[in-house]
């Protein structure tokens, strides 16, 4: 009889866990799933957030990383040392305690959102190098074109550079879907290798 009332606590024990585990679990996923979401919108944002280099009456266009701006900016090498600041990323990871393990695990997802960047910006570097060497062609042709009025030769140029910037935005946010995908599914797989405590001072520290 004392081992059926034992066995009838522990059970009555196990139920209760479980619907509150279930009565959480929505809650909880549903706030992880959110700042899944907000995090990738502020590293997906620093894509944008560009200055057009070069341009100016004594110096071309430049191409430092093939048009590939903020977090997408990230490299094989990133990847390996995880330092440097992509969007406050990487800083981030080595804020929040990781184990060896675990940083093998996020080189290993870093690889792999590295490698889904490479796919989708294939068409969009050639895109970018198009634009880059129209825009230096005009730049060339607006000097050559000079006869002595250099106000108007720096308003013209001015005016080229805002019309560069207003083209390469264009181009970003045609490809921004697909690079935006890429970056969640990161997010998500750093997510998985993270616990409770660190996953929250993961989040601070991007939203900071």
């Amino acid at each position: 009889m004392m081992k059926n009332g034992y066995e009838l606590i522990i059970l009555i024990f196990l139920i209760v866990s479980c619907q509150s585990k279930s009565d959480l679990d929505p809650i909880d996923e549903t706030r992880i799933e959110s700042e899944i979401d907000k995090i990738t919108d502020v590293l997906h944002q620093t894509f944008f957030e560009f200055e057009v280099e070069g341009g100016d009456q004594n110096r071309a266009y430049e191409d430092k990383n093939e048009g590939l701006h903020g977090i997408y900016g990230v490299s094989r090498t990133d990847a390996n040392s995880l330092e440097g600041n992509k969007g406050n990323l990487f800083n981030c990871f080595q804020s929040i305690g990781l184990s060896l393990p675990q940083l093998n695990q996020i080189r290993g997802a870093t690889n792999n959102f590295s490698a889904c960047r490479n796919r989708v910006t294939r068409n969009y570097r050639g895109d970018f190098s198009s634009l880059l060497q129209n825009m230096e062609a005009q730049r060339k042709q607006l000097i050559a074109n000079h006869q002595g009025n250099t106000s108007s030769l720096l308003t013209q140029l001015n005016e080229l550079r805002n019309r560069f910037r207003a083209e390469l935005l264009e181009l970003k946010e045609s490809y921004g879907d697909e690079l935006r995908t890429c970056l969640r599914t990161y997010i998500e797989n750093i997510r998985n290798r993270l616990d409770d405590g660190q996953w929250d001072a993961f989040v601070d520290c991007v939203l900071d």
